[in-house]
């Protein structure tokens, strides 16, 4: 079984933030599987024809060598709502196929479409999507998430969102949260209530 994967959008054929999945993947294979080599993205992901029309999400597996490369039609999730769900801490530093917890605090979520994660009153990620935060003149991201996701590192490198530590107890501070993954890039338009975040 290869322990990593990497979900990236297609849109009419063409890999999307490829240079930030590309960074995402020597990064995970250097320090967590000792690579030296690459696994170049560009070279090892084709598209097929019957996917080049389109939103697409590309899910591949690999670990020191590429493992399945699997193409599906994308159906974006609704969601309305948040259950904040506190955990202990765990290592999801690096995006493994092992998902347990994550699902596992998933199902906390009660009547609320999706999780907020919390630790120690401290704001993490969502169970498949990391967070930010509007303030009514700036968007925020949690410091320390439970994973460094793609769309996230694009963001902070453009200067779009900034970095801080939020705890729980600041949501009445801020105006709305929208989530963003390789799959939801950022609308600022699309976004959750903060009323529509129930605490636990």
């Amino acid at each position: 079984m290869y322990p990593l994967f990497e979900s990236i959008k297609v849109v009419d054929g063409n890999l999307v933030n490829l240079e930030w999945h590309q960074r995402r993947v020597d990064n995970s294979r250097r320090k967590l599987l000792g690579g030296t080599d690459h696994l170049k993205l560009k070279d090892i992901i084709e598209v097929p024809e019957e996917f080049t029309k389109d939103v697409v999400k590309c899910r591949m597996s690999y670990g020191l060598e590429l493992g399945t490369v699997i193409f599906s039609n994308y159906v974006k999730r609704q969601i309305t709502s948040l259950q904040q769900v506190e955990s202990e801490l765990f290592d999801y530093s690096f995006k493994y196929e092992d998902r347990t917890r994550l699902d596992q605090l998933y199902e906390q979520r009660g009547p609320c479409d999706e999780v907020l994660i919390t630790h120690d009153g401290i704001i993490k990620d969502t169970s498949y999507s990391n967070v930010v935060l509007y303030d009514g003149q700036q968007w925020y991201t949690p410091e320390q998430p439970l994973l460094e996701g793609t769309q996230r590192a694009k963001l902070l490198a453009a200067r779009q969102i900034k970095q801080r530590k939020i705890y729980v107890v600041d949501l009445p501070y801020f105006k709305k949260l929208v989530l963003i993954n390789a799959m939801l890039e950022f609308e600022p338009h699309v976004f959750i209530r903060i009323p529509d975040i129930k605490l636990s």
